[in-house]
């Protein structure tokens, strides 16, 4: 099957929803190679090289693991970006983001997202872990009471119109998550708030060390590297298991092999030298 006739099968809204994370989503952790810039290591060819070899040597761990305990791994992947969306959408105004505020606004993206529709969310997460669900399921469904609390929780201290601004978040992405397919609305989410607050926020602090130039030409680059990843990978699979379930799995596998050393650039060793 060619490419483009694999693309004309799909559902017209599931491509765009999955072409606008991959062009529009993905780039936003394309601005790593920025931020290493930014703290001075991409100044040699042996910095430079050392961080490289570090970023893809754990996104392949990642993979690796994957492959071995799918559905451990894609639980771990649901955790940790519930936590790394929620804090990203935390407005502190330069103060650390409270965990609790984060776990709030993130349980509402992963746990929306799936429990508004299940059915087309299980066949999503059979695609990428296999037949048996129901450990993700169980975490999922915990995920919903403990957005509640960490929500109510974290009303407790804030102004009137704090608690207006967070509720009315939190109903905005409800109501977009009940409405769309599941992966429409991720696409929503991850590039239109997630993608766009990280891109307001990297912008500002590395304005003061890199030119606006340099960002753009090493998120390109990045992204592009990534992109071609993609699609030897995705020419391979494609040939084994399908196009669409090809298409599904190196996205999201993808993105979560990507996800961890950009949380631990991003979330860990970022707020850790503003912390200093």
């Amino acid at each position: 099957m060619s490419l483009t006739t694999a693309l004309s099968s799909m559902d017209t809204l599931n491509l765009i929803a999955l072409m606008c994370v991959v062009f529009i989503g993905l780039p936003h952790g394309a601005m790593d190679g920025a931020l290493a810039a930014h703290f001075g290591w991409m100044e040699s060819k042996k910095k430079a090289a050392t961080f490289l070899i570090g970023y893809v040597a754990m996104a392949a761990l990642v993979v690796g693991f994957w492959f071995v305990a799918p559905a451990i791994s894609f639980i771990i992947f649901l955790g940790i970006s519930m936590y790394h969306f929620g804090k990203g959408d935390v407005n502190t105004d330069g103060e650390e983001p409270s965990v609790t505020e984060s776990l709030a606004r993130g349980g509402v993206v992963i746990g929306g997202i799936s429990q508004f529709h299940r059915v087309d969310a299980d066949e999503i997460f059979q695609v990428l872990i296999g037949s048996n669900t129901e450990l993700v399921w169980l975490f999922l469904n915990s995920v919903v009471p403990m957005t509640l609390i960490f929500a109510i929780l974290s009303m407790v201290n804030k102004t009137t119109g704090e608690r207006g601004s967070l509720l009315a978040e939190i109903a905005g992405l409800a109501l977009i998550f009940s409405i769309l397919p599941p992966l429409v609305g991720f696409a929503i989410y991850f590039c239109l708030i997630h993608s766009i607050r990280h891109f307001a926020s990297m912008r500002a602090m590395l304005s003061d060390t890199i030119t606006k130039l340099q960002i753009t030409k090493t998120t390109i680059l990045f992204s592009a590297i990534s992109w071609a990843a993609g699609l030897i990978i995705l020419a391979q699979q494609s040939s084994n298991i399908g196009f669409e379930p090809a298409l599904l799995q190196v996205i999201f596998i993808g993105l979560a092999a990507l996800t961890v050393p950009h949380m631990i650039l991003v979330d860990g060793y970022t707020e850790y030298q503003k912390s200093q």
